[in-house]
């Protein structure tokens, strides 16, 4: 990996993340790529913001949650991992003992608080519905210092509301406070789910 400035940039870069970045992707930030194998020669991984390094790559999102099934007290006593299952009309990251698990990327914190998404998600919509019909449970990976998390109800009022009937009917929403010092990912726990 290397550093550079995202304006000092003059081609296009690949960035694995379908949301907007807005708040982060700014005029002077630094970011950290690597060289993609793919038709643009750079592949953005994180980018720099507030003195941290945010985590904005979310192909590996599946490869975290995979190391947090181990520490994470939520999930390490699940013995049965599958990944990439079909449920309902998705395909859904896990299922942990038969347990439908969702994995988000937040990456958008406002005053403390981590929000999801950033951009509206038809699909995010329809995996929190779906993760209710089947009685699974949903996982916020957060790659920003937060106190407390919530949906992001100006971005995605739909989404808002298929997290908050999932949180009326039971459904575990986890979250897990992550930092990236550019080379290592550290895992800090979880962050309180705010009054939503």
């Amino acid at each position: 990996m290397g550093i550079i400035k995202y304006k000092g940039l003059n081609e296009e870069a690949h960035i694995h993340d379908p949301g907007r970045l807005t708040e982060l992707l700014v005029k002077d930030a630094e970011v950290l790529f690597t060289y993609s194998r793919g038709k643009l020669k750079y592949y953005i991984k994180a980018v720099r913001a507030e003195e941290e390094w945010v985590l904005i790559d979310s192909a590996v999102h599946s490869k975290i949650a995979q190391e947090l099934f181990e520490i994470m007290p939520e999930l390490s006593s699940f013995k049965k991992i599958k990944k990439e299952v079909k449920l309902g009309q998705s395909r859904i990251d896990f299922t942990l003992d038969g347990i439908p698990l969702e994995v988000k990327g937040c990456t958008r914190v406002k005053e403390g608080r981590a929000l999801f998404p950033d951009a509206p998600t038809i699909r995010g919509t329809r995996h929190v519905r779906e993760i209710i019909k089947y009685e699974g449970m949903i996982l916020f990976l957060i790659f920003r210092k937060a106190e407390s998390f919530s949906p992001f109800q100006e971005r995605d009022p739909e989404f808002s509301e298929a997290l908050r009937e999932a949180r009326r009917k039971g459904i575990p929403i986890l979250t897990a406070q992550l930092s990236f010092n550019g080379r290592h990912l550290y895992y800090h726990g979880s962050v309180p789910l705010a009054d939503f």
